[in-house]
């Protein structure tokens, strides 16, 4: 019975300590990374909210706070019934910039991380997807420790490149998990928790073995949807809920996620298992990786293409009834 190479060891030429290292260094620098963020969030909120927050939850503050100043020193006792109707939009008003402000205190600096994140991991993705191009469908697939398999030569710095990605999106879902969890639920619910722990799981296993290298590429260009989504969530946590720019945000989050994640992983999906399928059949002898251990990585890939097809459902039906709404306007 083969034994089982160490964690990660297909992730760096110096192999498995080397990879760890990396792995924990890129973990730290997320969280380093999110402490500079949350306190320059502070401070900006603080000092110059105007940079952040929109003018309509400014100034219908700064509004409600002059009419009652005046209501407090110009108003009479026949008043009162005006004057309690005032200190009730103040009060609303107030509290709609309180909770803003604290929201973005609180999460916005885990959503700016994963916005960087995603701007990473998609442009890494598209490159990985060109460097792969046009080498052999084994090549595609596997990420071996030597230059070469039986005489074939293959791309190493292009897989390593692979391998590289593949451990700061590794250290990304685990930064991410511990924020998730203290956080709880504001962050995420189980399903987001179930998702980072599945597919961490895929990721040290493709980097321990060395395999999926092309597949990879298409999965990781999904993340250009999360630029728009995390986009999106500051828009509406910073009171700026109408106008065109969150029209086109949601038009843009619509039409990438159709394209990365409908259209090219369905491509991807069927390059891998009807154009590849004689070598992803021998990918498990090859690669050493348990059938178990592959079974599940091919899973989860069905689990997410599914959830994919779902989810843009969903977009779909949500733009077609928007612009439904506003043609009867």
């Amino acid at each position: 019975m083969t034994a089982n190479p160490p964690i990660l060891q297909n992730s760096h030429d110096d192999g498995s300590s080397a990879a760890l290292q990396f792995l924990l260094t890129a973990i730290c620098t997320w969280e380093v990374l999110y402490h500079v963020v949350r306190f320059s969030i502070k401070i900006c909120l603080r000092t110059s909210p105007q940079w952040m927050l929109d003018d309509s939850l400014l100034n219908g503050y700064a509004k409600s706070k002059t009419d009652h100043d005046d209501q407090s020193n110009g108003f009479s006792k026949g008043s009162h019934r005006i004057q309690s109707n005032g200190s009730c939009n103040g009060s609303h008003e107030r509290e709609a910039l309180q909770q803003a402000k604290r929201i973005l205190s609180q999460r916005g600096a885990s959503y700016v991380i994963s916005l960087i994140h995603a701007i990473y991991a998609s442009c890494r993705g598209v490159l990985h997807l060109y460097n792969l191009r046009n080498v052999s469908k084994l090549d595609k697939l596997l990420i071996p420790q030597k230059h070469a398999i039986d005489g074939i030569i293959t791309p190493r710095w292009a897989h390593l490149q692979v391998a590289t990605t593949n451990t700061i999106f590794l250290s990304y879902l685990l930064y991410d998990l511990i924020h998730i969890l203290i956080q709880y639920p504001k962050l995420g619910g189980v399903d987001t928790i179930l998702h980072h722990i599945l597919f961490a799981t895929c990721s040290i296993i493709n980097g321990t073995y060395g395999i999926l290298a092309f597949p990879f590429g298409w999965l990781v260009v999904g993340e250009l949807s999360t630029i728009f989504l995390n986009w999106r969530w500051f828009l509406l946590k910073s009171g700026r809920e109408n106008g065109l720019l969150l029209n086109g945000v949601n038009m843009s989050f619509a039409a990438s996620f159709f394209l990365t994640r409908n259209i090219v992983y369905t491509l991807g999906m069927v390059h891998l298992f009807y154009g590849s399928s004689k070598e992803l059949s021998m990918l498990s002898e090859i690669s050493g990786v348990p059938v178990g251990w592959m079974g599940l990585t091919v899973g989860c890939m069905f689990l997410g293409w599914g959830l994919n097809v779902v989810w843009g459902y969903k977009i779909f039906n949500m733009v077609r009834k928007r612009d439904g709404n506003k043609k009867k306007k």
